[in-house]
């Protein structure tokens, strides 16, 4: 099998990197790897390089030497990563953890707050490799990302962590998943972009989410092609007023495809869309503040017969995004509003993949509007805190029609530099315009965790939890947790009538270990 080596000045680069990630999580810009857009590899030290680096300072300032780093080199390699995974069991019922999660008035669950409240093992892990470094500048990267997800609420754990069984029936052991959501190569360096990556392939794109809850709601995430973050005023107009010189422009154009049927699950043929995506990013007012906004268009390019040879229809869409960004209290408070309509609606979700909701089988007269606040601060090294306010309306068209309001948050309080008290709360309802009642779900979790420092977003952490939930009769019988414990049908159940379908339970408690970390 082929391996990777890197020198050895790469790999002590490599690990400062990652350490001082690890000491300053506050920064608006580091959040989760996959939260960001790829960094380039990190460079090799040549021994050239080495030698300038010793030269005298009375012959090159200790600034300037700083400031120019070594040009990468064909094949060098970065890694980046997220991992998160634990075990757990039921405090009430006993048996494996089961974890509590509203669901959406069309039955998917549509959050969750995620301390002491994951039942899977996750992983990703990134690898940049520089495939050309050109005299001018220009460098042509590959980017491949596999990912491993392995639920534990109802399969379980296995020892082994294999994604098959070997038995007659050929029937998963773990119900492992593996995907490759990032698996494209890009270009950067090239002069008349002014500052902007040419990229194509499949790929995590600009997300924007709440850590606290794992919600993605600004993800336009997919497989396409584009042109990120180029033509930065500063770079084309010397000039430009300290408001204007961050700005710059992104384009890309997304596949989108129709709903999966079928064995294999795949989408049918016929159906074809364009998802155009243009986002200007960089308008700051003042110093600490950004303004950000996003416009993405669906252009339906889909055949008026389906694969089976009768009538179809499909539909395009819109959808716009505006965001203002301000730090704060050593982090920052993001405040957004999205509206779209027809196959626009879909910002984003927490659908397996952390792919987007995109569609074309939403008429244009259904919309959706969202706004949420998500402050996260860290005002010393010992008090950390992120909190979030969602607010969605869905159009009396659409299959979901109704509101969903979350509220919640997180504390974190470092005891010691590798001691921290962590706890969380949230709250959500989900209220249906179709007259049926309204479904809500409270959860709080407790936590002791070891982790690499005091602060809120410092990783790696280890934690032990202890957590509760309580809903709603309505909650129960759309569905509340993902192992189903506490909506399972029971066998004294009558279909017909659905009396005594459901549990009787209106709370519950899991409790566990989990570890996150991320690189």
């Amino acid at each position: 099998m082929p391996r990777v080596l890197l020198s050895l000045p790469a790999c002590l680069t490599l690990i400062v990197s990652a350490h001082a990630f690890a000491q300053n999580p506050a920064d608006p810009d580091a959040r989760r790897p996959e939260e960001q857009s790829t960094d380039q590899p990190v460079p090799v030290v040549t021994p050239d390089a080495a030698a300038a680096a010793s030269t005298p300072a009375t012959e090159v300032p200790a600034v300037a030497m700083a400031a120019a780093p070594a040009k990468p080199k064909l094949g060098d390699v970065s890694v980046h990563g997220y991992f998160r995974g634990g075990i757990g069991g039921n405090y009430r019922e006993k048996g494996r953890a089961t974890c509590f999660g509203l669901a959406s008035i069309n039955g998917s669950l549509k959050s969750k707050y995620r301390l002491g409240n994951e039942c899977e093992q996750w992983g990703e892990l990134l690898l940049s490799t520089v495939v050309y470094a050109g005299d001018d500048g220009t460098i042509g990267t590959f980017h491949f990302m596999p990912v491993a997800f392995i639920p534990t609420s109802f399969i379980g754990f296995s020892p082994s962590m294999t994604t098959s069984a070997q038995d007659q029936q050929n029937q998963t052991s773990t119900g492992a998943t593996v995907a490759f959501p990032n698996l494209y190569a890009d270009i950067k360096g090239i002069g008349w972009l002014y500052g902007g990556t040419a990229w194509g392939g499949s790929r995590y794109y600009k997300r924007e989410s709440v850590y606290i809850s794992d919600f993605f709601y600004w993800n336009p995430s997919g497989v396409g092609a584009g042109i990120e973050d180029a033509f930065q005023l500063g770079k084309i107009w010397a000039s430009a007023p300290d408001m204007l010189k961050d700005v710059s422009f992104s384009y890309a154009a997304f596949a989108v495809d129709g709903q999966p049927t079928g064995n294999p699950y795949l989408p049918q043929r016929y159906a074809f869309g364009v998802r155009n995506d243009l986002q200007v990013r960089g308008f700051r007012p003042w110093q600490n503040g950004e303004l950000q906004v996003g416009f993405q268009y669906i252009a339906d390019w889909s055949s008026n017969v389906n694969d089976m040879g009768d009538p179809a229809t499909t539909y395009g869409g819109w959808g716009v995004t505006g965001q203002f960004v301000q730090k704060l209290l050593g982090g920052d408070i993001r405040a957004a509003v999205q509206y779209g309509k027809g196959g626009g609606t879909g910002f984003g979700t927490l659908a397996r993949f952390y792919y987007p909701d995109f569609s074309l089988q939403q008429d244009l007269s259904e919309w959706r509007l969202r706004a949420l606040i998500v402050p996260t601060i860290q005002p010393t090294d010992w008090l950390g805190a992120q909190a979030v306010f969602v607010f969605q309306r869905d159009s009396n068209q659409t299959p979901a029609a109704g509101d969903w309001y979350s509220v919640g948050g997180r504390l974190s309080l470092g005891l010691t530099k590798h001691v921290k008290v962590l706890g969380e709360a949230g709250h959500d309802r989900v209220q249906p315009t179709n007259g049926s009642d309204s479904r809500t779900l409270t959860k709080v979790t407790g936590a002791v965790a070891l982790g690499a420092d005091r602060k809120l977003l410092s990783r790696p952490e280890l934690r032990l939890f202890y957590t509760w939930a309580v809903w709603n009769d309505a909650a129960r019988t759309a569905g509340v947790d993902s192992g189903r414990i506490y909506t399972q049908s029971t066998p004294a159940c009558d279909v017909p009538t659905n009396a005594n379908c459901y549990t009787s339970f209106l709370s519950a408690s899991i409790f566990g270990l989990q570890a996150e970390t991320w690189w």
